[in-house]
């Protein structure tokens, strides 16, 4: 198990990132929505790739802990991939801003998150990198958040979609933006338990999740001291 001097140090060095605009700069060279098309390209391949190895690897027996919520091996030649969502975050210290805004203050992290399907139905994510100048596959896994972001992405049909996790808030949020809009909040499993929150299906404004996300962040750098 990792000390918590050494968590610590690692929630403060992804908050120095996250707030400097020269790294801001480097981990979304380009506006990320033009992004899409090669990290999607990325993903598809990452789950060939994936789906051709395991299958394999343990032929018609997936072994337990398998990343993926499958019923059986039978399900690897059939994933198909589903929606991506490009990942940000927000640092303890843009939280603390007198004028902090989540959605002005949301800084991509680098890396995309697409949720796998099988027979149409969420059964976990793969998560795409840059790496050396190319899109890539970094790993494939939580299959909880699969169905939580495609609930709450289905829930709010043509929205613009982005999703934010708040590190040292143990929180994750899909912010949704309708066309001609404000952006709103959908809290994820993640966010409802950490900060308390009772409403599911409720998007709520950012402004109302800065006093939670301050508290929580607070606590959780608390308990390491």
């Amino acid at each position: 198990m990792q000390s918590k001097s050494v968590i610590l140090a690692a929630w403060f060095g992804l908050a120095a990132v996250i707030s400097s605009p020269a790294s801001a700069q480097a981990a979304a060279p380009a506006p990320v929505a033009a992004q899409f098309g090669e990290a999607s390209a990325a993903a598809a391949l990452g789950l060939e790739d994936f789906s051709r190895q395991n299958a394999r690897e343990f032929g018609g027996r997936l072994p337990a802990g398998f990343p993926l919520a499958l019923a059986g091996a039978g399900e690897l030649a059939g994933l198909k991939l589903g929606r991506g969502f490009p990942v940000y975050s927000i640092s303890p210290q843009q939280l603390q801003a007198a004028d902090a805004d989540l959605s002005r203050m949301m800084t991509p992290v680098g890396n995309w998150r697409f949720v796998i399907l099988s027979g149409g139905k969420p059964v976990g994510l793969v998560t795409v990198e840059k790496r050396d100048g190319r899109w890539q596959a970094a790993s494939f896994g939580a299959a909880a958040l699969s169905r939580n972001l495609e609930a709450a992405a289905a829930s709010h049909p043509g929205a613009q979609a982005r999703f934010l996790r708040v590190y040292q808030a143990q929180s994750d949020f899909l912010e949704m933006t309708a066309a001609g809009g404000k952006p709103r909040f959908a809290a994820l499993l993640s966010a409802r338990q950490a900060l308390s929150l009772t409403q599911e299906e409720a998007l709520l404004d950012g402004a109302d999740l800065i006093e939670p996300l301050r508290a929580a962040v607070r606590a959780n750098l608390a308990s390491f001291r």
